[in-house]
Formats: structure tokens, C-alpha cells, sequence
């Protein structure tokens, strides 16, 4: 629009789009370095609300009003360990595990199979029971979610999944995705490793888990027969035997290699 004295003004509809709340937050000086600070403090959380302590102050860090973690381990098809740790209505949870709906959750599958965060809204829903998981997830504040996997190597089931929240629509999928993409990483990783390791020394105590049952264990992992173990042990394959179906009772499993599985899952070996 010109003036009377021939300069030009903008025009009043075109006033500049303002950025969105993500991007705001995300833009901040020291973004990375404020979720990095709670990251590094995981290793030393001392018990379970410590933990969740971190994780509900990583995720406001990281721009999210809400947020799970769940560590997920299958040694194989008979065992399964599932734990939460909730920055969000306890309700959800309830619900989830009441309905069982782990076999349906496509944030679980896609955390199976993926190792880059992902937009929820990006996951396909293949089914009914997988669209309800994602509605429950919505009703208490995951309208707009992240799905951060934290993987395992090394061929192992063993899983974190890290779910990042709001309840305004269209939140996450915005420009300052990007930033929350790369900065979640580190703190779904050491969730799942500060999981593992609480896991690990739960098994090891309640079973009563033995430096020498653990050798035996790793033996096994690595394919070594009855009479190879028996040989390096000097001693006989029966009294291996007899050791391998005390540990299997221990551990509650019906033989050696699901008992090797089961500690390599759990990071005993």
C-alpha cells in the first residue's frame, strides 16, 4: 500500500506468523545443554521416584507436559517384564494393563522393529485395538506424542520406550520436532539402562544368582556342549548337568538356553 508521499507499508494482513510453541522452547539458549544436565544425573537415581523425578523433569525440559518410559524385556515366548515409569495420570496405565493391550500397542511394535523417534501420528494404526490404544493414550494428554525407542544390540529383545506428550493437537508436529528428536535420545537411553540395571540386581537377589552359575550361563551362550563346559570346569558332565537344573529352577525356566537367554535379556551376562 502506498502513502501520500510514495513509500510503501505493509499491508496489515500480512503481519508475521508467529512461531509455534514448540519452537519457542526449543529455540532457547541452552536447550540442549538444560535436558543433558538431567540426563547425567539418571545413573545415580537411588531408587524409583528418583527416577521419576528425572524423567518428569526431562520431559518439561524437553518441551512435553507429559510423559511415560517403558522398559519392555522378551527372553522368549513365556517370559515378559514390563516397567513403567509414569509423569502422567496413573489412570492411563491402569487402563492400558487392564485392557492387556501390549500385544496391540503400535508404539511398542514400532520401538520393536525402529531406533529413530518418531511422531505417533506417523505410526500407522492397523487395527482396531491399535486405534483404541492410541485413543486411550490421547485421553490422558498424548493427543500430540513422540515415540523415542531406546534398542538394544546385539540381538537382544530388550527395549525402552520413551512417550513424550501434550494435549494440544498438532504440538509435536511442528519445526521444533527436529530438536526434541535429537535431544530425547539420550535421555530414553539411559532410562532404559538405569531399568536394566535395576532389573538385573533384583534378579540376581531374589533368585540367588551365583558368580559360578553366571560362568555356567555364558558357557551356554556361546554354544558350548555339556562336555566342553565339563572339560574347562575339570570336572563332570553330570555334576554340570545338576548345576545347569539348579539354576533353571532358580530363574523358573524349563531349560539351560532359556536360562542363558534369560540372563543375557536381563544383562547378567
Amino acid at each position: 500500500m502506498s502513502t501520500s508521499n510514495g513509500t510503501v507499508e505493509p499491508c496489515s494482513d500480512a503481519a508475521s506468523v508467529e512461531p509455534s510453541p514448540l519452537l519457542k522452547i526449543t529455540s532457547e539458549k541452552g536447550y540442549f545443554a538444560r535436558v543433558s544436565e538431567v540426563v547425567s544425573r539418571i545413573p545415580q537415581a537411588l531408587g524409583e521416584a528418583a527416577a521419576l523425578e528425572l524423567l518428569s523433569e526431562g520431559a518439561k525440559r524437553l518441551g512435553a507436559e507429559v510423559a511415560a518410559f517403558v522398559s519392555f524385556v522378551r527372553d522368549d515366548g513365556s517370559h515378559e517384564s514390563y516397567r513403567f515409569l509414569l509423569a502422567c495420570d496413573p489412570v492411563w496405565c491402569h487402563e492400558y494393563e487392564r485392557h492387556a493391550w501390549y500385544a496391540n500397542d503400535p508404539w511398542l511394535a514400532y520401538c520393536l522393529g525402529h531406533s529413530e523417534p518418531i511422531l505417533a501420528s506417523e505410526i500407522p494404526l492397523g487395527n482396531k485395538s491399535q486405534r483404541a490404544v492410541a485413543d486411550l493414550a490421547s485421553r490422558f494428554g498424548f493427543t500430540s506424542a513422540v515415540v523415542v525407542p531406546a534398542p538394544s544390540s546385539g540381538g537382544l529383545s530388550r527395549v525402552g520406550v520413551l512417550c513424550l506428550g501434550s494435549p494440544m493437537p498438532g504440538y509435536f508436529e511442528s519445526d521444533g520436532f527436529m530438536a526434541v528428536k535429537i535431544a530425547s535420545r539420550s535421555l530414553a537411553m539411559e532410562l532404559h539402562e538405569w531399568w536394566i540395571g535395576r532389573i538385573k540386581r533384583e534378579l540376581i537377589a531374589n533368585a540367588g544368582i551365583t558368580e559360578d552359575d553366571l560362568a555356567l550361563l555364558r558357557h551356554e551362550r556361546l554354544g558350548h556342549s555339556t562336555k566342553a563346559i565339563a572339560l574347562e570346569l575339570a570336572t563332570s558332565a553330570s555334576a554340570i548337568d545338576s548345576r545347569f537344573k539348579r539354576i533353571n529352577q532358580k530363574l523358573g525356566v524349563p531349560n539351560r538356553k532359556a536360562a542363558a537367554n534369560l540372563a543375557a535379556e536381563y544383562g547378567l551376562i
